[in-house]
């Protein structure tokens, strides 16, 4: 029960950020900040010490938040499981863009350093990340979390649905391929979709 007043809650800041309201960035903050610089954390132990700071990284991530909502760029953003797939691909990004400006300048490239606030995201759209057919940079962001989240679902079977949904298959092909009925996929796919919100919760 609590779970699921914390999602509306979540839900309900979501739709107040969408209409500019300070109020419901704050407490969005307060709740995914740290879970944001922990996984900032993750991504940039190859970088030079210093170099870049797992909180600067959040921030960014927020700003960008802030200001993709204000400009409407985040329409199907509607729940906190999409919302957290969102932070992911903000923060994997904002990771890859600043290596590659390093690298650009050990090298004795010409480019100015820029802000990690840099909106080099400003075409990367959410419908990219949850569309029907799953994008190949959406893939990619989910790579690193892949099997985690394949071993904390109950049996073989919702490992393989979730394997062909993430290789994107329809559940019209993931049903023709394992021989099942559509409904039974969807089914299973709401399991999944379960499992997967209560662990990134």
């Amino acid at each position: 029960m609590m779970e699921e007043q914390e999602s509306l809650s979540v839900t309900a800041w979501i739709k107040a950020l969408k209409k500019g309201e300070a109020d419901a960035a704050q407490k969005l903050w307060k709740r995914y900040f740290t879970k944001l610089v922990d996984q900032a954390e993750a991504r940039i132990r190859n970088c030079p010490p210093g170099s870049l700071e797992a909180e600067d990284i959040a921030v960014s991530v927020f700003e960008s938040l802030w200001r993709g909502a204000q400009e409407g760029r985040f329409q199907n953003l509607h729940d906190r499981s999409a919302l957290w797939w969102l932070f992911l691909a903000l923060t994997k990004q904002k990771v890859a863009s600043h290596i590659r400006r390093e690298t650009a300048l050990k090298r004795g490239g010409n480019s100015t350093p820029k802000s990690i606030n840099n909106d080099e995201d400003s075409g990367y759209t959410f419908e990219q990340l949850i569309s029907e057919e799953p994008t190949p940079e959406y893939l990619a962001i989910l790579q690193e979390e892949y099997e985690h989240l394949l071993s904390i679902l109950r049996d073989d079977r919702l490992r393989e649905i979730a394997v062909l949904r993430l290789e994107g298959y329809t559940s019209q092909e993931i049903s023709e391929q394992l021989e099942i009925s559509i409904p039974t996929v969807t089914r299973k796919l709401r399991l999944i979709r379960a499992a997967w919100s209560k662990e990134l919760a």
